[in-house]
């Protein structure tokens, strides 16, 4: 789609008019959730590229935390919080069914993703920042922790009905779960260079590498992820 403008007081942003446009950095993994969400359900939407580290002047006027990761709706609703985002588009197009529709199942899906938003995803940057070996180890030990406890979880889900023997946590369905952690389990190859760290390929991690293996052969999260250099020196600014 071509980019268009709209006045804020004296000033303009680019946008497209009557459609979606995703503000975004594409090695960050919280715009990835946003970007790969709408790979996911096929809907048409533009892309404007920021340097957050120099963002272009306008960008503080539509988005004044200056994150990235931020979505401009047909209706000029401003959103910029990438699981919001992501949610916002699973009830915006039901059809794609990112989310089961029942209470039950939608809340089990929640406290999934909240294992890793808690468990698994900062613990990354911890081990990237950590200053002392004692330091990783232990923020090692608790990701490994995180992991096990996703690979219990996946068990649990596939021999539900709404899970269907796996290899997504809706069975077939690459959805919601997978959307939002994706980004992050790609990171995984960030800290096997630089910490020299791998989820082990034992009994208690299984189910978690039989899932991780199934969304990096996704197609629609292959469209958004970065190359693996990319990411590698991305993250090495993290390193201490």
């Amino acid at each position: 789609m071509d980019n268009n403008e709209i006045t804020i007081g004296d000033s303009v942003y680019p946008y497209t008019k009557d459609g979606f446009t995703v503000y975004c950095s594409p090695l960050c993994p919280f715009d990835q959730r946003v970007l790969c969400a709408f790979k996911v359900v096929g809907v048409p939407h533009s892309t404007v590229r920021i340097n957050i580290q120099n963002p272009p002047w306008w960008y503080g006027l539509l988005n004044p935390p200056l994150t990235t990761g931020v979505l401009r709706t047909p209706d000029g609703t401003v959103l910029n919080e990438s699981m919001a985002i992501v949610e916002y588009v699973a009830d915006s197009f039901p059809s794609a069914n990112l989310m089961p529709s029942d209470a039950i199942g939608r809340a089990q899906l929640r406290m999934f993703v909240e294992l890793f938003n808690s468990r698994f995803n900062p613990i990354i940057y911890s081990i990237l920042t950590a200053s002392t070996v004692e330091r990783q180890k232990s923020q090692t030990q608790l990701l490994l922790s995180g992991a096990q406890s996703a690979s219990i979880e996946l068990e649990k889900q596939w021999q539900r009905p709404s899970g269907g023997g796996g290899p997504f946590w809706q069975g077939d369905r690459f959805g919601f779960a997978e959307i939002t952690v994706a980004p992050f389990l790609n990171l995984l190859v960030v800290l096997k260079h630089y910490r020299g760290m791998e989820i082990p390929r034992t009994d208690e991690y299984a189910a978690f590498n039989h899932w991780r293996s199934a969304v990096s052969k996704e197609p629609s999260f292959a469209e958004v992820r970065p190359a693996d250099d990319d990411v590698i020196a991305a993250f090495g600014k993290l390193v201490i």
